[in-house]
């Protein structure tokens, strides 16, 4: 099975679509503990940039790291914000030149303890990086069966690291290179029409990749008409989970 983490370039427009923006209590938590100030921040795994744009709203200037080239030229960022096609392991920035890191959604794929050990070299004194991420959808009421039976036959194409390395506080501390780790924890409730919660499921990579193997795009549209079956509308149970490391 090919590395899932280096495919999601093949679903960028699907990104864009249907992915939810994230909440501004997530930037109003990072906000709340950068003492350094508003110069300049990094996002590591910027995908298509939605969490770059608020970022870039919220410092002078913003760098986004992403190694997918055709994620990175889907991201439609503002003139403070510029992306580089680089790994997040490979990213340089020199030694307290940013005020903040973050990585939305995509810790997990890295190599935590060394993202931890740079990010901690790269942020001045009193700056801070918090990874976060959508954890796994859950969909109450009637639908909320199909939505399971459908989960079950995805569950052997997810990733370990989806499983394993989304303890993003566990990384955090572990790694022992920051002055504190402030967990974060929001859930959230998404209504979406069928059609575009049919475009959410198609984002998820275990989900494309059993599409891959029982019906490709075919497979997505037979959600698509199932879910419409429940109603006009899909409710999502959306935790975000994360953790803020602060730099002494």
């Amino acid at each position: 099975m090919a590395d899932p983490s280096k495919n999601f370039g093949e679903a960028a427009d699907r990104y864009s679509a249907y992915r939810p923006q994230y909440p501004p209590e997530v930037f109003d938590f990072l906000i709340a503990h950068v003492t350094s100030g508003r110069s300049r921040a990094a996002d590591l795994g910027a995908g298509s940039g939605q969490a770059t744009q608020t970022l870039a709203r919220l410092f002078d200037q913003v760098t986004a790291i992403e190694p997918d080239a055709r994620l990175a030229q889907a991201a439609q960022l503002p003139a403070n914000a510029e992306i580089a096609v680089a790994s997040a392991e490979e990213a340089a920035f020199s030694e307290a030149s940013l005020d903040a890191a973050i990585s939305a959604t995509a810790f997990h794929w890295m190599d935590q303890n060394l993202i931890c050990r740079n990010a901690a070299r790269w942020l001045k004194s009193g700056g801070a990086f918090f990874p976060f991420a959508f954890d796994a959808f859950e969909v109450p009421g009637p639908v909320g069966d199909f939505y399971a039976s459908e989960f079950k036959k995805w569950a052997a194409y997810r990733d370990r690291r989806l499983v394993e390395c989304y303890n993003y506080r566990k990384a955090l501390e572990e790694s022992g290179v920051f002055a504190s780790v402030v967990p974060y924890r929001q859930v959230l409730n998404h209504r979406l029409p069928s059609e575009m919660a049919a475009g959410l499921i198609s984002t998820f990579s275990f989900a494309r990749d059993y599409a891959r193997d029982n019906g490709g795009d075919d497979y997505f549209v037979s959600v698509k008409s199932a879910l419409t079956g429940f109603g006009e509308t899909v409710t999502f149970t959306v935790p975000v989970i994360g953790a803020l490391g602060i730099k002494g």
